[in-house]
C-alpha cells in the first residue's frame, strides 16, 4: 500500500513540475529567454565547437547593421568561386546588399557571404577582423570567426551559450528579424526583377508554431548545427545546438520546455500613480500615463525577484504636451533588464498668459489713443 502511494506521488510531481527529461544527444546545446540572455537549459555550454553556417547570423546581422541594405552593389568574380551552398550569384551583376542577405540567411550562399564581406569592408579578411571586434564587443569570449560563411577554417569556433546570445542579440534587429523569417523570397537575377527564388532551410519556420528564425548550418567537421527562434504568448527562446544529428526534434523539446516554464506574467499588479510638479504652468502637476499591460516570461521561482524603477525629473518645466515622453518604468531580474515601458504626460500642461508690465500697458494705452485719435480726424 505505501509503494502503490508512493509511486502515486511520484507520478503526480512528474505531470505538475515541468523538468526538461528530454534524452538530448547534442554535443552541446544552450536554451536562454531573449530579452534578457538568462540560460533556462543546457549542456557543454562553454565547449569551443566549429559552427558551420549558423557563423553567418554574425555577418548577415553585419550587414544589417550597415545601413547599406538598399544599396546595389557589383558582385565580385573572387566571392562567385567558393565552395559549397550557393545563391548562385553571377559575377559583375548587379545586386542590393539586402537581396544579398536573403541569399545568405535563407539559401545559406557562401556567395553571398563573401560578397557582403567585400563589398563591405574591401575583402574577406578585412571583414572577418569585424566580426571578431563585433564578438568581443558582446563579450562572447568563447567565439572567434576565419570565415564569413562558416566554411572550416583555422580558429574558427564558438559555443552553444555564445552562439544563443548571439542570436538573441541579432534578433533583436528588425531588419535581421524579417529576413530570417521569410520561408520564400523572390530577388532580382542579373538585372531580372524577382528573377531568382529563395527558399529558407530551416524548417522549423514551417513546423514549430510561433518559430520565427533563424539559421541552419552543416560541414562534415561540426555536425549539423542549429540557432532557432520562437515566441509565444509574449515569451521569445532562442536555442543553440553544435553537432546534433536530430536538431530538429531536439529544439522542439527544448523549445517546449522553455515555454512550459516560462509563462507571461504581468508587471505591474497594482499601477502606482504618477504625477510630474510643472514649473511656470498653468497647473502645478501633469498625470501621466504607461502601458499598464506590460508583461514577461517568468518563472514561479523568479516573480519575487523583479525590481521596478520609476524614472521621472523631480520636476518640468512648461509648457508640457500631452503625449510626452517624460521618463520611463523599468523592469530588471537580478540586474538583467527584462523590460520597460515609457511615461508620458497624459494632458497638456500650457504656460500661462503673459500679463503686460506698467511701462509696456502705459505705451499700449498711448497706440490706442492715438489711433482714436486720428481715427477721429479721418472721420
Amino acid at each position: 500500500m505505501l509503494k502503490k502511494l508512493a509511486l502515486m506521488i511520484v507520478s503526480a510531481m512528474i505531470f505538475t513540475i515541468p523538468c526538461n527529461a528530454y534524452n538530448y544527444k547534442a554535443q552541446s546545446y544552450a536554451l536562454i529567454e531573449m530579452e534578457t540572455g538568462r540560460m533556462l537549459d543546457g549542456r557543454n555550454i562553454n565547449q569551443r565547437l566549429p559552427m558551420a553556417s549558423t557563423t553567418k547570423i554574425m555577418t548577415g546581422i553585419l550587414a544589417c547593421e550597415s545601413g547599406n541594405l538598399d544599396k546595389i552593389y557589383t558582385v565580385p568574380e573572387e566571392a562567385t568561386k567558393v565552395e559549397g551552398s550557393s545563391m548562385y550569384l553571377i559575377p559583375g551583376e548587379k545586386i542590393t546588399l539586402r537581396d544579398l542577405t536573403y541569399g545568405l540567411m535563407l539559401e545559406s550562399g557562401n556567395d553571398a557571404a563573401n560578397t557582403i564581406a567585400i563589398c563591405l569592408s574591401g575583402s574577406v579578411d578585412a571583414f572577418v577582423d569585424k566580426m571578431n571586434k563585433k564578438a568581443a564587443e558582446l563579450k562572447l569570449y568563447n567565439t572567434h570567426f576565419a570565415t564569413p560563411s562558416g566554411l572550416d577554417g583555422k580558429d574558427h569556433y564558438t559555443t552553444s551559450l555564445d552562439l544563443a546570445r548571439l542570436g538573441a542579440y541579432a534578433m533583436h534587429n528588425p531588419e535581421f528579424r524579417k529576413i530570417v523569417s521569410t520561408t520564400k523570397k523572390y530577388v532580382t537575377l542579373n538585372g531580372v526583377k524577382d528573377g531568382r527564388v529563395l527558399y529558407n532551410h530551416n524548417a522549423l519556420l514551417r513546423t514549430y508554431e510561433g518559430a520565427i528564425g533563424i539559421k541552419t548550418g552543416y560541414i562534415k567537421k561540426s555536425g549539423r548545427c542549429l540557432v532557432s527562434c520562437a515566441q509565444r504568448n509574449g515569451v521569445t527562446l532562442i536555442a543553440a545546438t553544435l553537432n546534433c544529428h536530430d536538431d530538429l526534434d531536439e529544439h522542439k523539446a527544448l523549445l517546449d520546455y522553455g515555454f512550459s516554464v516560462l509563462k507571461p506574467r504581468p508587471l505591474f499588479p497594482c499601477c502606482p500613480e504618477i504625477a510630474v510638479k510643472v514649473t511656470g504652468g498653468t497647473a502645478d502637476s501633469v498625470t501621466c500615463k504607461y502601458n499598464t499591460n506590460l508583461t514577461a516570461g517568468l518563472k514561479d521561482s523568479e516573480v519575487s525577484r523583479v525590481k521596478m524603477k520609476i524614472n521621472v525629473p523631480k520636476s518640468i518645466a512648461a509648457p508640457v504636451k500631452e503625449g510626452q515622453k517624460l521618463g520611463e518604468i523599468v523592469f530588471t531580474l537580478d540586474g538583467a533588464l527584462l523590460a520597460k515601458t515609457d511615461i508620458t504626460a497624459g494632458e497638456t500642461v500650457l504656460k500661462p498668459e503673459k500679463k503686460p508690465g506698467a511701462f509696456e500697458q502705459f505705451f499700449a494705452n498711448l497706440s490706442h489713443f492715438i489711433f482714436r485719435k486720428k481715427a477721429c480726424k479721418q472721420s
